[in-house]
C-alpha cells in the first residue's frame, strides 16, 4: 500500500492512512453553510482522476479498505467477548504483528478515530464506484455500533456524523457541496448514485437519527482538553456538552434533526 499512499502533486493522491487528516490548509476550501451546532468538516483533497479499473492501484486500495474494515470488526468484537483472543490462543498464536496489537475498543471515540481514518483514505481515492460501497457499508457501521458503547462522547459521534453528510451530499451532487468544485470521477455525469444506493443511504440517515435520540439515556463523557489533537478541526462545538448529560430540554431532538441534514433534503428533492 506504501507506494499509492504517496501524495500526486496536484492531484491529491492518496493520504497516508497512519497520519493525521489533513490540516484545513490542504483540505479543500469551503464554508459550511448549516447552522449545525457541531464542529466543521473540511474534506480531504481528491485526486484529480479516479483509479484505474482494474489496475494495480485500485486493488491495492481494496485490499487495504478490506483489512481495515476486518481489522474495525474485530477490536469491536473483542470489546464485549474474549472469545476470538482465545481462538487466536488455540490456533497456536499464528496471527500477524498487527493483529496482535488489535486490543478491543475501550471507547466509541477510539471507533470514531479508525472508522474516520478509512473514511478520508475511501474520499481521496476519488473513484465513485468504490467511495459509494465503502462509505454506505462505513457509515452503517457507525449506526451498529454507536449503541453498544455504555457512554455517549458527543463532540466525536456529531462531528464524524456531520463529515459523512457533507460526503454523501456532495457525491449526490457530484461537487463538493460547500465548494461547489467538481468532484472526481463526475466529469461527464452527475448522477453517479442510483437508485438503490439513494434508499440504502437515506435509511442509514434515519436510523443514525433514532439511535442519536436513543443515546439520551446514557451517560455523557465530555471532551477532553488533549482530545483529538491529531485530528483538530478549527471549529469547536457551539453548544456546551454538559447540558447532554442533564438532558437539556430538546437538546438531543435538535441535533438528532440535524443529523444527515443536507443528505436528506438532498435526497427528497433528487430521490
Amino acid at each position: 500500500m506504501s507506494n499509492h499512499l504517496q501524495a500526486e502533486e496536484g492531484g491529491g493522491g492518496f493520504i497516508n492512512p497512519t497520519l493525521p487528516s489533513p490540516a484545513p490548509s490542504t483540505a479543500t476550501n469551503a464554508t459550511a453553510t448549516s447552522n449545525s451546532t457541531t464542529t466543521l468538516s473540511h474534506l480531504p483533497r481528491q485526486r484529480m482522476h479516479p483509479l484505474k479499473p482494474g489496475g494495480a492501484k485500485e486493488s491495492s486500495l481494496i485490499n487495504y479498505v478490506d483489512g481495515k474494515i476486518l481489522r474495525i470488526n474485530r477490536r469491536h468484537a473483542k470489546k464485549f467477548s474474549s472469545v476470538i483472543d482465545d481462538q487466536n490462543d488455540a490456533d497456536g498464536g499464528d496471527k500477524d504483528k498487527d493483529e496482535e496489537q488489535a486490543k478491543g475498543y475501550e471507547s466509541f471515540k477510539e471507533v470514531v478515530k479508525d472508522i474516520e481514518e478509512v473514511i478520508d483514505v475511501v474520499w481521496v481515492s476519488g473513484t465513485p464506484s468504490l467511495q459509494i460501497p465503502y462509505l454506505i457499508s462505513l457509515a452503517g457501521l457507525i449506526n451498529t455500533y454507536l449503541p453498544e458503547y455504555p457512554q455517549f462522547q458527543p463532540k466525536q459521534t456529531f462531528r464524524l456524523l456531520k463529515k459523512l453528510d457533507i460526503i454523501f451530499a456532495s457525491l449526490l451532487l457530484g461537487e463538493d457541496v460547500e465548494s461547489g468544485v467538481p468532484l472526481s470521477g463526475f466529469e461527464y455525469t452527475k448522477n453517479i448514485v442510483n437508485t438503490t444506493e439513494k434508499v440504502r443511504i437515506k435509511s442509514i440517515a434515519e436510523a443514525s437519527r433514532i439511535a442519536v435520540v436513543e443515546m439520551r439515556g446514557k451517560d455523557v463523557e465530555y471532551q477532553d482538553d488533549g482530545d483529538d489533537s491529531e485530528n483538530e478541526w478549527e471549529d469547536g462545538m457551539d453548544i456546551d456538552e454538559s447540558e447532554f448529560a442533564s438532558n437539556h430540554t430538546g437538546l438531543w431532538e435538535m441535533e438528532a434533526a440535524r443529523v444527515y441534514e443536507r443528505t436528506l433534503q438532498l435526497l427528497a428533492y433528487y430521490p
